[in-house]
């Protein structure tokens, strides 16, 4: 299975970039499984939520509703106001004017039409609901993009400069070799499951080589509180959708509603094996998909 062919600009070089695997936990032993739970909560006041992702920064709520106000007619006055927020390096929801705003920076370890499963670098995975309104942006080729998603101005110009993502991934991802291990194929069974706090929704998502098998237990509604209704179904691993996928840096800005969270804003940057001094590894064979059901 050969992967996208993504174009940089500004000294990013083009790579040809594979993906596979699900894994955010390091897979020990041939078919051993490593899975990561994790629990998203209403507020900081639910006990699921660790206190590390919940925190709250002084006008991290102002900062977040303009940066989702400007995108229409400013993507400069966005990509400003992401980038300003540099206490934020993980998790991270606050209220402003009576809505819970979120999130995330940290490198996407699943993405389907109806959801992202993003990893910081320190915490758990949490899961965001895609809808036809969110929007998702490549600032691969963009300074000021690129410092909205990694709110570093070293990393940042080390990126843009010489094409040097080291940084960057270490910021969002936690080192090189967790990002390589996201980026490279596996024969080894890997799993991940994420448990929606307060509802009936939990993901598992499990990765045999280039297949990735998905069960949940409820329904994604836009709207709503996500309603018990078991379903499974197979897709590519490393299929991308509205342009983003595994192994992608990214930063994710929403609210939650109805205890789940709803990704609103999506910006990435695309990362290969090449670029963090990591091996792809390769597979044989092609996998078909099935296209998960819209609600």
């Amino acid at each position: 299975m050969m992967a996208r062919n993504r174009r940089y600009g500004r000294g990013r070089t083009a790579t040809l970039k594979t993906r596979a695997g699900i894994a955010t936990a390091i897979v020990l032993g041939g078919g051993a499984i490593a899975a990561a739970m994790a629990a998203s909560s209403h507020s900081a006041g639910i006990a699921a939520a660790p206190a590390a992702h919940s925190a709250r920064y002084g006008n991290e709520g102002t900062m977040l509703s303009a940066a989702l106000a400007d995108w229409n007619y400013s993507r400069t006055g966005t990509y400003s106001q992401l980038t300003q927020i540099t206490s934020m390096r993980g998790f991270s929801q606050t209220w402003h004017h009576g809505r819970l705003l979120a999130v995330q920076r940290g490198m996407v370890v699943m993405a389907t039409n109806q959801f992202i499963i993003l990893k910081s670098a320190k915490g758990p995975p949490h899961l965001w609901l895609v809808s036809a309104g969110t929007k998702f942006q490549n600032v691969s080729t963009s300074t000021a993009g690129t410092a909205a998603l990694t709110a570093n101005t070293s990393a940042t110009q080390q990126a843009m400069n010489s094409g040097n993502m080291i940084p960057a991934t270490t910021l969002l991802a936690g080192s090189p070799a967790t990002a390589a291990g996201m980026l490279t194929p596996t024969p080894a069974t890997q799993t991940i499951t994420v448990q929606v706090a307060n509802t009936d929704l939990t993901v598992t998502v499990t990765v045999t080589r280039n297949t990735a098998t998905v069960n949940q237990t409820a329904t994604m509604p836009t709207n709503g509180i996500p309603a018990p209704m078991p379903i499974t179904y197979t897709m590519n691993a490393w299929q991308a959708r509205n342009s983003l996928a595994r192994g992608d840096l990214a930063v994710i800005v929403g609210a939650r509603s109805h205890w789940t969270l709803h990704a609103q804003l999506v910006l990435f940057s695309p990362l290969s094996t090449s670029a963090i001094g990591g091996t792809t590894g390769t597979t044989t064979g092609t996998t078909g998909s099935n296209t998960p059901p819209h609600w």
